[in-house]
């Protein structure tokens, strides 16, 4: 064994195993070898053997299908795992182009749920950005975005960058954000914007992002494809828990 692998967590060693296997021999929702299978191959416990699936599935290689196995995860279905990244942060780092269709760029009034999201007063005013959100030229999501006007002024949007990149430019990093997960049915407009048929279900993201300083920076609603995204998260008890 390298200096370089005695330094690594045994489920980490294992999940780069899986890894190498998956990328030399298995396709989109093959099946992994089973628990026990893998325990024999790496010499290593079940909890092991568990904690490196967990990873692999945290990364969205990998999904569970209860009283069946583990499979390999295709990529027509995205895993956002809970990461505060980008749009155009998790389609680079799934190999896929990002792109957007800017549908609206305004300068408007905040309302009362928006100046409350935000911390503003209602009425003050707010840069609006409407967007279509793509990967390799393909519809993945219909987003609203409300900025302060002071963040980034309407005429200062540049289509063509991140926002994010924009925003921390700016001086406006994002560094934590708060969310909610809905479930939605998509209407006539929405549907068409994304390629799917009227009435289809989709997953509505309402996030409030702030800067290092705690400042409300960013309030997004989203609506993704849910014929293309899941959400997934790692979850542990804390010791003592009873």
């Amino acid at each position: 064994m390298s200096t370089a692998s005695k330094t690594r967590h045994k489920y980490e060693i294992v999940a780069a195993g899986i890894r190498a296997t998956i990328a030399d021999s298995l396709g989109p929702n093959d099946a992994l070898p089973s628990e026990r299978e893998l325990m024999e191959i790496y010499n290593v416990s079940r909890m092991t053997v568990r904690a490196a699936i967990a990873r692999l599935a945290d990364e969205g290689l990998v999904y569970n299908v209860h009283g069946s196995g583990t499979y390999v995860g295709s990529p027509d279905l995205f895993a956002k795992a809970p990461k505060l990244t980008s749009f155009t942060e998790d389609m680079v780092s799934r190999g896929y182009a990002p792109s957007s269709r800017v549908l609206e760029v305004s300068r408007v009034a905040a309302v009362a749920a928006v100046a409350t999201r935000l911390g503003l007063t209602p009425g003050e005013e707010c840069t609006k950005i409407r967007r279509l959100r793509l990967a390799d030229g393909n519809p993945m999501a219909l987003e609203t975005v409300y900025l302060p006007g002071g963040v980034l002024p309407m005429e200062e949007f540049d289509a063509k960058s991140s926002l994010y990149g924009q925003l921390t430019d700016r001086g406006y990093e994002i560094h934590r954000a708060e969310q909610e997960i809905h479930a939605v049915t998509l209407d006539e407009e929405s549907s068409g914007l994304l390629a799917v048929p009227l009435g289809s279900a989709a997953l509505e993201i309402d996030r409030v992002a702030a800067d290092r300083r705690g400042h409300p920076v960013e309030y997004a609603r989203t609506i993704y494809r849910g014929d293309r995204y899941s959400f997934q998260m790692a979850v542990s008890r804390e010791s003592g828990d009873k």
